[in-house]
């Protein structure tokens, strides 16, 4: 038999259609074919019919590779690759029409589909995917530092971030929050598909798909587009409106003038609602949680007197006293 001429690497190349892996196991084929009796040409023949399934599996297992460069005008994605998604890795993702990025803890961002902030859990608790969680300061590392979100008014709406979209472990491990995108292999068995969803304010981290009413923060933060006991799916983004503060306080006891054109304070002993604006110290005081523009009202009452915003008249005389406000006591 006469010894069979090795085609060049830029002809199997172009038999293997530039694939690299292919390019190298075909290579190598080629190499020992001469030197193989006629008897070994059919095991031969299998090894080059399975040599593109090997190049697949051994790239999934490649944990180093070669520096390369080039220029190029393109790119093309295989509609239906044949290797597993896996961190570093960009592949097309053909239900969701894009290209997946993988990413650590086995997550897959799907381009123009999902934003994720950088986080880190210093909770001393893991905190589980589907998790609702608001920002609570920035971690050692830089990135932010998040924990379970409970919108129960005792945090500004404006800390809420997202939802985690894996398990995040504690000590300071950074991970990935969804702030717009899907988030998947939920529980969302006690929501309806289409339910829109906020932050519980009885359990951390939860979903309701109950409105909350003030003084509860009212965040939608999603909607439930799968309802199912692990393999639910919600679509996340967050709505944050600026908080309305508001108040009404009361006094219930009497106030008696001891002399005539003497300014003296009004107290309150009673707060009938209250969100973000509270009784100061001294009970004549009412504080507000940040700079604004307000609109105050106040009112009093005299047994057997008609009030008017600046005077009050009694049967038979006429009295009058002034009521007004004062900012930070001046």
């Amino acid at each position: 038999m006469a010894d069979p001429l090795t085609p060049t690497r830029n002809q199997i190349a172009r038999m293997a259609q530039s694939d690299p892996e292919l390019t190298k196991a075909m290579e190598r084929l080629f190499q020992v074919a001469g030197t193989n009796t006629p008897a070994d040409i059919a095991a031969l023949t299998v090894l080059i019919e399975n040599a593109a399934f090997d190049a697949g599996v051994a790239a999934n297992k490649a944990e180093s590779y070669e520096r390369n460069n080039a220029t190029i005008d393109y790119l093309d994605f295989r509609r239906l690759p044949p290797h597993a998604e896996t961190e570093r890795r960009l592949c097309w993702n053909d239900d969701d029409a894009t290209l997946n990025i993988g990413m650590e803890y086995g997550v897959s961002q799907q381009v123009g589909l999902e934003t994720y902030a950088r986080v880190e859990n210093n909770t001393g608790v893991t905190i589980p995917n589907g998790t609702v969680v608001g920002f609570v300061g920035a971690g050692a590392g830089g990135a932010l530092s998040v924990a379970p979100y409970l919108a129960d008014g005792s945090q500004p709406s404006l800390y809420i971030l997202g939802v985690m979209t894996h398990d995040l472990p504690d000590t300071g491990t950074q991970g990935y929050c969804t702030n717009w995108g899907y988030v998947r292999d939920l529980d969302t068995s006690s929501f309806s598909v289409g339910d829109l969803l906020y932050p519980s304010p009885t359990v951390a981290g939860a979903f309701t798909n109950v409105k909350p009413t003030a003084p509860d923060n009212v965040i939608p933060i999603a909607a439930c587009l799968v309802s199912d006991a692990s393999d639910g799916v919600v679509f996340v983004r967050p709505t944050i409106e600026q908080m309305q503060y508001y108040g009404v306080f009361s006094k219930t006891t009497d106030a008696t003038p001891a002399a005539i054109n003497t300014a003296y304070t009004l107290t309150f002993d009673n707060t009938d609602i209250s969100n973000g604006v509270t009784i100061g110290t001294p009970t004549s005081r009412i504080v507000v949680p940040a700079s604004g523009l307000y609109q105050l009202e106040a009112r009093a009452f005299r047994s057997a007197a008609a009030i008017h915003p600046k005077k009050m008249f009694t049967s038979g005389s006429r009295k009058t006293a002034r009521m007004f406000p004062t900012q930070h006591g001046s």
